[in-house]
């Protein structure tokens, strides 16, 4: 039963409310159907107590005579004469003191025994000149429901089954609109959430009723808020710019200007620099050097444009070779797990920036003789890779983990602050994303690309 349930809440509103409108159409039918037969019914009674009585009364005359002459005979035959109709099973003559005197079923009722099925019969007493004789009891074949419906069933049956049929169709195709014009409001407001602004349609039907006007007032409003949503996020999008703008833009003069001060102190316009100064004065040109090259690298296109999938493992094996010194020099192992035949969509000086840029900052946070690893496999998700450099070093605090990927943020006294915001601007708009980890002294920074299919 419970599945039955279950099964029967699953149904879609179309056919649970046809359905049920076919059932209320199919009930209304049958109680007026048995309405009318139980009318028929007591009517067709009616008449055949009415007819009993005119015969009997029509021949008064000749049956009181075959009554005083006990002549049981002419009785019986007179009996059996009201028998012959249709609408009588069996009758008797009872007297007065409901002794049979003659009967048509002679297997149930003797002559002489006394009468006492009296709620199965008709009892129509029969007087003469003021004289009760006895009574007649007649078992009439009254028009029961049971029998009537028999009588009457197919005509009837076919009759309902049309109707019910026909309101089954009217509410399946009644409903299957109206769940239509749901259905496009539905999808309209889905596509309002997803912003698939070009998904929203305009309802063509020729209904004019309270739904369509809905639709109708909805699909203006739609409308609307997508103008006033793409107006807003150009407003956001452009205030959003010039913030950040603004902070680069801070955060660079920041930079350069507390590089030029101890250039300041050494040049002076009195005397020239000494020569133990030209070594510091050198090294704050080259920070500034390298400092420019950085910030001229935000604005700089990275370079995604590829002609076939890149295999990544060469890469990665080079760019080892490359900080192969900076490894040695704190002593550090590191642990290459690449899958050998993973090709990515990206253009090969994004790939090394990533790589060179992860692998640095890994090397300066791991511990002395520890180890740095990195793998690079297919993830779980369909059509992405995932690169993770892992290294033991000291846990970052929440400050730092808060402004990682914020350009000119470093931790580090020679650092820019834009090796992660360029790795940053790399992912997204490769349509990937980063995550990182760093508690228990481990630090593990995963990024996920798009990759070739394996067929």
């Amino acid at each position: 039963m419970k599945k039955l349930i279950d099964y029967l809440l699953a149904l879609s509103v179309q056919v649970k409310l046809a359905t049920l409108i076919f059932w209320v159409v199919f009930a209304i039918s049958s109680v007026s159907i048995v309405i009318n037969i139980d009318i028929h019914k007591n009517h067709t009674n009616q008449i055949i107590d009415e007819l009993i009585k005119t015969n009997i009364n029509s021949n008064k005359a000749f049956v009181s005579e075959f009554i005083l002459t006990h002549n049981q005979w002419e009785l019986y035959k007179f009996l059996k004469t009201l028998s012959s109709s249709s609408m009588i099973e069996s009758s008797g003559f009872i007297d007065t003191h409901n002794v049979i005197v003659a009967h048509t079923d002679t297997e149930h009722y003797r002559l002489g025994d006394t009468f006492k099925e009296f709620d199965t019969y008709n009892v129509v007493p029969f007087e003469q000149d003021g004289v009760t004789f006895g009574s007649f009891v007649l078992k009439v074949k009254n028009q029961t429901l049971f029998s009537m419906l028999q009588d009457t069933f197919l005509a009837q049956f076919v009759l309902l089954l049309m109707v019910a049929l026909l309101s089954l169709v009217i509410a399946n195709i009644f409903m299957g609109r109206l769940l239509g014009r749901l259905h496009l409001l539905s999808n309209n407001a889905q596509a309002i959430i997803e912003k698939r602004w070009d998904d929203i349609t305009i309802y063509q039907g020729k209904e004019n009723d309270e739904i369509t006007r809905i639709i109708e007032k909805t699909t203006q409003l739609m409308h609307e808020l997508r103008d006033s949503i793409e107006k807003e996020e150009k407003n956001a999008r452009i205030s959003h710019s010039l913030i950040i703008l603004g902070e680069i833009g801070s955060s660079f003069a920041h930079e350069v200007k507390n590089l030029l001060q101890p250039l300041k102190l050494l040049l002076s316009p009195a005397q020239l620099p000494d020569k133990e100064d030209m070594p510091i004065i050198h090294g704050a040109l080259a920070r500034i050097d390298h400092q420019v090259v950085d910030f001229l690298a935000l604005a700089k296109p990275a370079d995604f444009k590829y002609e076939k999938p890149l295999h990544v493992k060469p890469l990665v094996e080079e760019s080892i070779a490359l900080l192969r010194s900076s490894l040695n020099k704190k002593h550090l192992t590191i642990q290459n797990i690449v899958e050998e035949d993973l090709y990515v969509k990206m253009g090969a000086n994004a790939i090394e920036i990533i790589l060179i840029n992860l692998l640095n900052n890994a090397i300066d946070a791991a511990f002395q003789l520890s180890s740095i690893e990195i793998t690079w496999k297919r993830a779980e998700q369909a059509g992405f890779s995932i690169l993770c450099v892992k290294n033991s070093g000291e846990t970052m605090d929440e400050k730092t983990k808060a402004n990682l990927f914020k350009p000119f943020f470093t931790t580090k006294k020679e650092g820019s602050g834009l090796g992660l915001f360029s790795i940053y601007k790399i992912v997204y708009l490769s349509n990937g994303y980063i995550e990182f980890e760093s508690q228990n002294n481990q630090t593990t920074f995963c990024l996920y690309f798009p990759c070739e299919e394996v067929l």
